[in-house]
C-alpha cells in the first residue's frame, strides 16, 4: 500500500521524470530521487517549484495525488487522476443520482462518528470537563444534522482542547499550521481513494461549494480530523509549534495510525480505502448505510501500524 509522502518544502526546486524515478535537483546539482511506485501524495508547500507535465501525468497514472500549497500549508489545487475505474460511467451515474435523504443518513453517521472522536481525543489528552457532554451531542444528531450539532461540538471542543482562547483559523500560524499541514496529508489520501473507487470528489454528500472540487472529500474525511488534532495536541505539549522536519514526519505518521474497520486493524490509510469501497456500496444498494473506521486509541492515542 502507497503511504508515502513526498514534499517540496525548499524553494528553487526542479522536479523531473527517469527511469521510473521523480528526480529532484536545484540548479544543476540532482539532490535526490524517489520511486514512483512509493509515492502516495506529491505535497508543493514551497511557492518556487517547477514539475514537469511527465511527473504530474505519471503521478496520476499511478493513482497519486498531486497538492499545491498556499501559505500555511492550505491546499490551493491538486491534480487528481480520473476515469480510473472500470465501472466508471456506471459509479458516476449513482453519485449523481443519490438522494436526498440517502445523503443525509450518511452524513449523520458521519457527524457522530466525528463528534466521538472529537470526545475520545480529548479522554487521550486529559481534557475530559466537557468529555460527558460531548458524547450526549453525539447522540443527539439527526439525519442531515438539521440542528448543527456538529458545530456546536466544535466549539466546545476545540476550547477544551486548547483553550478558551484558541479559534480555528486556517489562515493562522502556530497550532493552526501544524492543524493544516496534517488536514493536508489526510484530505488528499482521501482524494486519492475517491478517484480510485471512481468516483467524482466535487459531488459531495453534505458540502457543497461551487469553488470547491474536493467536497466529498471534505464529507469523508471529517471523523479523522481528531485523530490529527490528537498529534498536533501531543506535539504543543512537548512545546512544538513550528513546522521543522521532524513534526512533519510526526504529523505524516498519521497515515498509519491504528483503526478498525470490517473486524481488522488496519492503518488509516488504508480505512479510507474501505470506507470508500463501503460507500459505494451503499450508493450501489441504496442503502445508507456504510462502515466507518473506528478509532479506538490507547494511552496517547497514536499507535502506529508499520
Amino acid at each position: 500500500m502507497l503511504n508515502r509522502v513526498l514534499e517540496i518544502a525548499e524553494e528553487n526546486r526542479y522536479l523531473s521524470l527517469k527511469r521510473g524515478f521523480i528526480v529532484i535537483q536545484s540548479g544543476n546539482e540532482e539532490l535526490g530521487s524517489v520511486p514512483l511506485d512509493d509515492i502516495a501524495v506529491l505535497l508543493l508547500s514551497a511557492q518556487g517549484v517547477t514539475v514537469t507535465k511527465n511527473v504530474l501525468n505519471a503521478l496520476s497514472e499511478k493513482g497519486c495525488i498531486s497538492v499545491f500549497c498556499g501559505t500555511n500549508y492550505v491546499p490551493q489545487s491538486m491534480v487528481v487522476p480520473i476515469a480510473s475505474h472500470t465501472y466508471f460511467t456506471k459509479i458516476i451515474k449513482m453519485q449523481i443520482n443519490a438522494s436526498e435523504p440517502f445523503k443525509k443518513r450518511v452524513w449523520q453517521q458521519i457527524v457522530v462518528q466525528k463528534i466521538k472522536n472529537q470526545a475520545l481525543s480529548l479522554k487521550l489528552c486529559n481534557k475530559t470537563d466537557n468529555v460527558a457532554l460531548i458524547e450526549k451531542i453525539s447522540r443527539m444528531v439527526k439525519s442531515g444534522d438539521p440542528d448543527n450539532r456538529e458545530a456546536y461540538a466544535a466549539r466546545m471542543y476545540w476550547k477544551s482542547l486548547f483553550d478558551e482562547d484558541f479559534s480555528r483559523d486556517k489562515n493562522g500560524d502556530g497550532i493552526n499550521a501544524l492543524l493544516n499541514y496534517g488536514y493536508a496529508i489526510i484530505r488528499a489520501c482521501m482524494a486519492r481513494a475517491i478517484c480510485s473507487h471512481g468516483l467524482i470528489p466535487s459531488l459531495g454528500i453534505h458540502h457543497d461549494n461551487n469553488l470547491n472540487s474536493f467536497c466529498l472529500a471534505d464529507d469523508l474525511f471529517e471523523l479523522y480530523r481528531p485523530i490529527v488534532d490528537t498529534l498536533v495536541f501531543k506535539l504543543v505539549e512537548n512545546e512544538e509549534t513550528e513546522l521543522t522536519p521532524q513534526v512533519k514526519k510526526v504529523l505524516v505518521s498519521v497515515l498509519k495510525i491504528k483503526v478498525r474497520i470490517s473486524d481488522c486493524e488496519t492503518q488509516v490509510v488504508q480505512s479510507m480505502q474501505y470506507l470508500v469501497s463501503s460507500f459505494v456500496s451503499a450508493l450501489e444498494a441504496g442503502k445508507p448505510d456504510i462502515e466507518l473506521p473506528l478509532w479506538e486509541g490507547n494511552e496517547d492515542g497514536i499507535t502506529i501500524i508499520e
